[in-house]
C-alpha cells in the first residue's frame, strides 16, 4: 500500500519536475542570448559612436598647409617720432619761497616758423613784481645801515687818531708841568722851613709855626710823587688802556660795517634775482627752427601738462621744442620678454600711421638697461626703452606722429614653416597633428628651429604641402601618442594616476614653446583677469555655465581637448594666439603665410 502511493506520488510528480527543468533551462538559455546581444550592441554602438565622434572632430577641425618660405623674426611695437636733436625751450624762472608755478599769459602758435630771440611764452611776472617792489624797501633799509655802519668806523678811527695824537700828549704834558710845579712848591717849602727853623733858634718864631712850616714840606713832596705817579699811569697803563678800548671800538665798528655790507649786497642780489625772474618770464627763441609744443599725457599718477593760457609750469619744465627734422628717430618701449632679443645696430622698418604706404628704415641705436617707471594702478608690465635712429629722414615727418617699428632679429630664405599653435610640446619632443587622409591623424615628431609670433620654422619631420591641425591638443585623445618616461611626465599627471600623461603632460618651461616666450607675460595677466571676471567657483577652470555667462566666443573656441571645460593652459594658448594676430597689421616684415584650410579635404 505504501509502496503503491510512493509510486503513484512519483508517477505524479515526474511530469511536473521535468516540465520546471525545461522552463528554466530555455530561460537560461534566452537570457545568455540576450546578455550576449547587448554585448554586441555595446560594443558596436560604442565604435560607431567613437569612429563618428572622431571623425566629427577631424572635420571640425582647422588644418594648415606646411610650406616653403621665407621666414621673418620681428619685433613689433609701437612708438612715437621724435627729433634726435631737440632744442628744449624750458621756464627758466626759478621759484621763491610758496611762489613755484607760473601761468601761461600767452604762447605762440604752435608749427611756426621762428627766428633767435623771436617771443614764443609769456609767464605771468605779477607775483615776482610785487616781491621786487617789497625787495627795493628792504634794499633802502640795508643802504641806510650801510652808510651808518661806515660813519661808525669812520668816527672810531678817529677817535684813535684824537687820542693818540692829541688828548694822551695833552694829558701827559698837564702831568709833567703839575710834576714842576710841585717840585717848585717843595722847593719854597724847604727854604721857608730852613728860614723858620733859624727865627725859631732866635726865639722870633714858636714851635707851633715851625711845625707847620715843616708840614708844608712834607706836603710839597707828596704833591710832587702824586704827580709823578699819575704821569707813570698814564704812559703804562692808561694810554694802553685807551687805545685797546678804540681797537675794539674800531674792530667792532669794521665787522658792523662788513655785516652791513653783506646784507646789502644779499639784498641786492635778491632785487636783481626778482628782476632776472621777471625778465625770464619772456620766453625767446634761442635759435631757429618749427614749434612743437611740449605737452605731456597723464595717468594716474602724473597730471596732464597742455601747452596753452592758463597752464601753470614748474622750473625747469619744457614747454616748447624746436625740433632738428635733420635727425628724427623713433622712441620705442619694449616689452620685457622680447627686450633680451633686441641689440645696437640691428635694423629696422618704419611705417606711419598717418602716412600709408611709406616705409622708412632704421637703426637701434639705443635700448635702455632698466626698465621705465611703471603704474602702481596699471598693469604690471615691465617694458624697456630703445630709440631706433631714422635713416634719410623725408621731410614730411613730423614729431609726435604715431610709428609701428619692426625690428629685424632674423630671416631665412626657403624654409618650411607652420603655425606655431599647430606645434606642441610632448615629453622632451615636439608634436604635430598631421592629416594622413579624411578620417587619419598622425601624430608626428618635429623638428623646430627659430620661431616668431605667428610661425616656427620645422627643420626636420614635415614635408611641403602637408596639412597639420591648428589646435593639435584636441586631438591627442584621438590618436595614439608614444608613451613617456615616468620622469617625463607632468607632476600633476602623475599625482592623478595617469600613467599616459596625456593632458598637459610633459609640459616644459614656457620658454621651449615656439613663439610662446614672447608673449607669456602679458598672456598670463590677461587670463588671470578672465579667470578672476568669469571663473563664479573659483575653480581655477571654466564651465560650460561659466563660458555661456561670459559671451566670448574667443574664450568658448579654447576648448582644445573637448572635455567642454577651459583650463588655463588652454586659455594662455588662445590668449597669445590673439596678440600676435594683433600684431599682424603693423607688421612690416615680409611674410610668405599660406592660408589655413577648414575642414577635411
Amino acid at each position: 500500500m505504501v509502496s503503491f502511493q510512493s509510486s503513484l506520488l512519483r508517477s505524479l510528480r515526474t511530469p511536473t519536475l521535468r516540465f520546471r527543468h525545461r522552463r528554466l533551462a530555455r530561460r537560461g538559455y534566452f537570457a545568455k542570448a540576450a546578455i550576449v546581444c547587448l554585448v554586441i550592441a555595446g560594443a558596436a554602438g560604442a565604435y560607431f559612436y567613437t569612429a563618428g565622434d572622431k571623425t566629427q572632430i577631424i572635420e571640425d577641425e582647422m588644418f594648415h598647409q606646411a610650406t616653403v618660405g621665407n621666414f621673418v623674426h620681428d619685433v613689433v611695437e609701437k612708438g612715437e617720432v621724435e627729433s634726435a636733436r631737440n632744442v628744449d625751450v624750458m621756464s627758466v624762472v626759478r621759484g621763491y619761497r610758496d611762489l613755484n608755478n607760473f601761468e601761461i599769459l600767452w604762447v605762440i602758435e604752435e608749427g611756426k616758423m621762428v627766428e633767435p630771440g623771436d617771443v614764443l611764452v609769456r609767464l605771468d611776472s605779477s607775483a615776482l613784481e610785487e616781491e621786487t617792489k617789497l625787495q627795493r624797501l628792504d634794499l633802502s633799509g640795508s643802504v641806510a645801515g650801510l652808510a651808518k655802519s661806515q660813519n661808525e668806523l669812520e668816527a672810531a678811527q678817529i677817535a684813535m687818531t684824537e687820542y693818540v695824537d692829541g688828548l694822551f700828549i695833552q694829558e701827559k704834558q698837564e702831568l709833567e708841568a703839575e710834576i714842576e710845579f710841585a717840585m717848585e712848591t717843595m722847593r719854597r717849602a724847604e727854604e721857608y722851613y730852613a728860614y723858620s727853623s733859624r727865627l725859631a733858634a732866635k726865639g722870633f718864631v714858636t714851635s707851633l709855626q715851625l711845625e707847620g712850616d715843616k708840614f708844608a714840606v712834607r706836603k710839597a713832596g707828596l704833591d710832587r710823587d702824586n704827580a709823578m705817579l699819575k704821569l707813570k699811569v698814564l704812559i703804562e697803563q692808561t694810554k694802553e688802556k685807551k687805545i685797546k678800548e678804540l681797537e675794539s671800538a674800531i674792530g667792532v665798528a669794521k665787522a658792523d660795517l662788513e655785516s652791513a655790507k653783506e646784507r646789502n649786497s644779499i639784498e641786492q642780489k635778491r632785487l636783481d634775482f626778482f628782476l632776472e625772474q621777471i625778465k625770464n618770464c619772456t620766453i625767446t627763441a634761442p635759435t631757429s627752427g618749427q614749434v612743437v609744443y611740449a605737452n605731456e599725457r597723464g595717468n594716474r599718477e602724473a597730471s596732464e601738462f597742455i601747452v596753452e593760457p592758463g597752464s601753470t609750469v614748474r622750473e625747469r619744465q619744457t614747454i616748447i621744442r624746436l625740433p632738428d627734422y635733420t635727425a628724427m628717430q623713433v622712441h620705442v618701449l619694449i616689452n620685457e620678454s622680447r627686450v633680451a632679443l633686441v641689440d645696437v645696430g640691428m635694423k629696422a622698418t618704419i611705417t606711419l600711421d598717418a602716412f600709408d604706404g611709406l616705409k622708412l628704415t632704421g637703426t637701434v641705436s639705443k635700448v635702455n638697461e632698466y626698465p621705465e617707471p611703471i603704474s602702481r594702478f596699471g598693469a604690471q608690465v615691465k617694458r624697456y626703452a630703445a630709440v631706433v635712429t631714422i635713416d634719410g629722414t623725408p621731410r614730411q615727418i613730423k614729431p609726435g606722429l604715431t610709428a609701428n617699428c619692426a625690428i629685424h632679429i632674423e630671416k631665412l630664405n626657403d624654409v618650411l614653416m607652420v603655425p606655431v599653435q599647430s606645434v606642441f610640446p610632448y615629453g622632451d619632443d615636439y608634436y604635430c597633428m598631421v592629416r594622413k587622409t579624411a578620417e587619419e591623424i598622425e601624430p608626428r615628431k618635429v623638428d623646430v628651429g627659430s620661431s616668431n609670433n605667428r610661425f616656427v620654422v620645422i627643420n626636420d619631420g614635415l614635408e611641403a604641402g602637408e596639412y597639420v591641425s591648428m589646435s593639435p591638443r584636441r586631438l591627442m585623445d584621438t590618436v595614439d601618442m608614444p608613451e613617456l618616461a615616468p620622469e617625463q611626465l607632468n607632476p600633476n599627471d602623475q599625482e592623478d594616476g595617469n600613467p599616459k600623461g596625456r593632458q598637459g603632460r610633459g609640459n616644459p618651461a614656457p620658454e621651449k614653446s615656439p613663439g610662446q616666450g614672447e608673449r607669456t607675460g602679458n598672456a598670463t595677466q590677461l587670463v588671470d583677469q578672465v579667470l578672476k571676471k568669469f571663473d563664479a567657483n573659483n575653480d581655477g577652470v571654466l564651465s560650460s555655465d561659466e563660458l555661456a555667462a561670459s559671451g566670448d566666443e574667443k574664450y568658448t573656441n579654447a576648448d582644445q581637448d573637448g572635455d567642454g571645460m577651459i583650463q588655463r593652459n588652454e586659455l594662455i594658448a588662445v590668449t597669445s594666439t590673439d596678440e600676435a594676430l594683433e600684431e599682424d597689421p603693423v607688421r612690416i616684415a615680409e611674410d610668405q603665410s599660406p592660408q589655413a584650410v577648414g575642414g577635411a579635404q
